[in-house]
């Protein structure tokens, strides 16, 4: 052999040995990251280990999936993971929950080439349990609405062994913060309720506003010292109306041709007022080089309450749910002190309320929102139609759930309650025996007998052992009124009409059992049943026979009963209410409260 093929030879054997000592070298390497992860995978369920995680059960599936490999390899995804965490703050989250923190820490040790292998391992499963942990909380919510309502039957989603794969594809393809953006809810609910919480926090961080002294009830033609606060108050939450003005250029200033208001630095597109004189300019358009100009004033330094700061009291009165007298009274005045972190923590819970839901029906479904005393009709692509609506009592609470409607009586009897027949009409009975007679009601036993009420010995009778039921028949007197909106439930809830229609004209309307009095019951029902044969006149017309008639529904929609105590409401504004089920707490500690 000669000298240049021995060479060529110890070259391609040094080659051959390099390849499998570095081969070997990878695979040491590759069993070291597996073990590292299964070792990781192994403390997940313990309560005492360093690091807690969210999806203890489904980690170990995702993990086995890719044979205990990394699953954030692309930095793309990591930045993108970094980026959606931060993000969820503008959702009303806590990026602290997501282990915003420990992936931090632990990304910058890996930055500086400090970090062990079982660091490295812990940063891998602390990322995918982070992403899953804020996958689910955009999917259906960080709170558990039943733990808040028993009633809530709505359908949730949720991330399992069958969707691992939908999981890990934008990971390895560089999609996380992509993804994660088209989990969250995409209604105009859960976008102006995401924009206003974004601009109170604009608010507070420029000072919020100050809380106003406590006042007598005033109105217009009064005149108070505190009346320049609540100009101003109305005007950091935009409800202070503006005016024009003229102002006049004065070689480089103008001033107000009426007022004699001095604007400095002219021209400007936000020229600047003197506010403790004056006025405070609100979008004023730009100042061009003229004599005269208009701009638009907001007036916060007058003592005196006229039409302006009267019309701005009605729309702020408007957006919290008030009675809209143009008065500044006591509950006035509560809402115009409630502190701005109360509105935005407010914002959040409902914000939470939105991802709870995941609508079946994109049309055709009646919304009623308990806390707003409202019904709403979505059909035909729009909300077709709303109404006024009377809920429960806070001690006969509405429930929150879901059921499509079936029918609508007209002319309805009504079988009274167990819980009211035994706890409110039997003490009436023990007073009158002819009480049910007077009410055009009948008594029945349990095997469906007609039982005359005077034969009854109602003093021995008691509220746990009542063994009647009572019916009310048809007739302008019925407490269902003259039409019944019908969803199977099992806690007797329905729509319907009412005898005691001035309710409606109270402000706040929780005054029922728990059903849903509406305010044009006719018009709905003709609505809903969209035949010429049942238009308003025709159901008018059959309400004056005084025949029970059911019509079934051909096209059933969804009847959604919800607890909002901040809704859209018109042109889009944010619109906010009282929490009458005292609710907001509950689920605002449950949203604040870490999930691991």
């Amino acid at each position: 052999m000669s000298l240049s093929l021995s060479i060529l030879y110890s070259r391609n054997f040094l080659i051959y040995i390099c390849a499998l000592f570095f081969s070997a070298i990878q695979l040491n390497a590759q069993n070291a990251s597996k073990d590292d992860i299964q070792r990781v995978l192994s403390t997940v369920s313990d309560p005492n280990a360093e690091y807690t995680f969210f999806s203890d059960s489904l980690m170990p599936l995702i993990y086995e999936r890719v044979d205990y490999d990394y699953i954030w390899k692309s930095p793309t995804s990591i930045d993108g993971l970094i980026y959606s965490i931060h993000d969820a703050y503008n959702d009303g989250l806590t990026p602290e929950h997501y282990h915003l923190e420990h992936i931090e820490t632990l990304l910058n040790k890996k930055k500086e080439g400090s970090i062990t292998s079982l660091e490295a391992a812990t940063l891998d499963i602390l990322m995918t349990d982070a992403g899953i942990l804020l996958s689910s909380h955009y999917l259906w919510g960080k709170v558990q609405p039943e733990t808040i309502s028993t009633t809530w039957n709505y359908d949730t989603q949720e991330i399992d062994g069958d969707k691992i794969e939908l999981f890990l594809e934008p990971i390895q393809a560089g999609l996380v913060k992509e993804a994660i953006s088209t989990l969250k809810p995409k209604d105009v609910l859960y976008t102006g309720l995401k924009a206003t919480l974004a601009q109170l926090r604009e608010i507070k961080e420029s000072g919020g506003w100050s809380k106003l002294p406590k006042m007598e009830s005033i109105e217009v033609g009064d005149q108070n010292e505190y009346i320049p606060e609540l100009r101003k108050r109305l005007a950091v939450t935009g409800n202070l109306i503006t005016f024009d003005t003229t102002i006049l250029k004065v070689d480089s200033v103008y001033r107000s041709h009426s007022e004699g208001v001095v604007v400095n630095d002219a021209p400007s597109i936000h020229p600047k007022v003197d506010t403790v004189k004056s006025f405070i300019p609100y979008s004023p358009i730009p100042v061009l080089d003229s004599s005269m100009v208009t701009v638009q004033f907001l007036d916060t330094t007058s003592t005196i309450f006229d039409d302006n700061l009267r019309r701005s009291v009605i729309k702020f009165q408007e957006m919290y749910g008030l009675e809209t007298d143009g008065k500044v009274g006591k509950a006035t005045l509560k809402q115009l002190n409630i502190p701005i972190k109360d509105r935005i923590n407010t914002l959040r819970v409902n914000l939470e309320r939105t991802r709870w839901i995941n609508p079946e029906d994109k049309d055709n479904f009646i919304f009623v929102n308990i806390p707003s005393y409202a019904l709403f009709l979505h059909k035909n692509g729009r909300w077709f139609y709303q109404t006024k609506v009377i809920t429960g009592k806070p001690y006969h609470q509405t429930p929150v759930f879901k059921s499509k409607l079936s029918y609508i009586d007209i002319n309805p009897t009504w079988t009274v309650p167990y819980s009211i027949a035994s706890k409110e009409m039997l003490p009436k009975l023990k007073k009158d025996a002819s009480y049910l007679g007077k009410h055009n009601m009948t008594l029945y036993d349990r095997s469906n007998n007609i039982i005359d009420p005077t034969t009854v010995d109602w003093k021995s009778i008691k509220q746990t052992n009542f063994p009647y039921f009572i019916v009310q028949g048809s007739g302008p007197r019925n407490a269902l009124g003259h039409v019944k909106f019908i969803f199977p439930n099992k806690y007797s809830i329905y729509l319907h009409d009412t005898p005691s229609r001035y309710l409606f004209s109270k402000n706040t309307r929780a005054f029922s059992h728990g059903c849903i009095r509406v305010y044009q019951p006719v018009k709905l029902a003709s609505i809903l049943i969209n035949d010429p044969n049942y238009t308003e006149q025709k159901i008018e017309e059959i309400i004056k026979e005084g025949e029970l008639k059911r019509v079934y529904l051909q096209d059933r929609p969804t009847v959604y009963l919800m607890y909002f105590t901040a809704i859209l409401g018109p042109e889009d504004a944010i619109h906010f209410y009282d929490d009458i089920y005292s609710r907001d707490k509950r689920v605002l500690k449950q949203l604040d409260k870490k999930p691991y």
